[in-house]
């Protein structure tokens, strides 16, 4: 988390602490990092050896996801979108891949 929240602007901290945000790691293993920056909103990072896979996750209540591919410096690569048209895709990072579900069936 030391090295990712540090890439994060100060500013947009700021925000989610008054929010009501309190951002933490919610799981870490090796290059991956899961981190609740709200009770609604999830980051997910993986850092890989040539570029970094960041997935943003908000509820409200319905779950959406934007991923974002950058290269080691956080230039922006990429931005990758689901491969299946959908009002609410939702992504994850899985074993250094970005993978997309259909979120779309959601009972109103």
């Amino acid at each position: 988390m030391k090295g990712f929240l540090l890439s994060i602007s100060l500013s947009l901290l700021a925000d989610l602490f008054q929010l009501g945000g309190n951002p933490h790691v919610i799981y870490q293993d090796g290059p991956y990092e899961r981190i609740a920056l709200t009770d609604s909103t999830q980051l997910e990072v993986y850092k890989g050896t040539d570029s970094i896979l960041v997935v943003l996750t908000a509820c409200a209540p319905q779950c959406s996801s934007c991923a974002r591919i950058y290269n080691k410096e956080w230039k922006l690569i990429a931005t990758p979108q689901s491969p299946t048209p959908s009002i609410f895709p939702l992504a994850s990072i899985e074993n250094g891949r970005i993978v997309w579900k259909d979120n779309d069936e959601w009972e109103y």
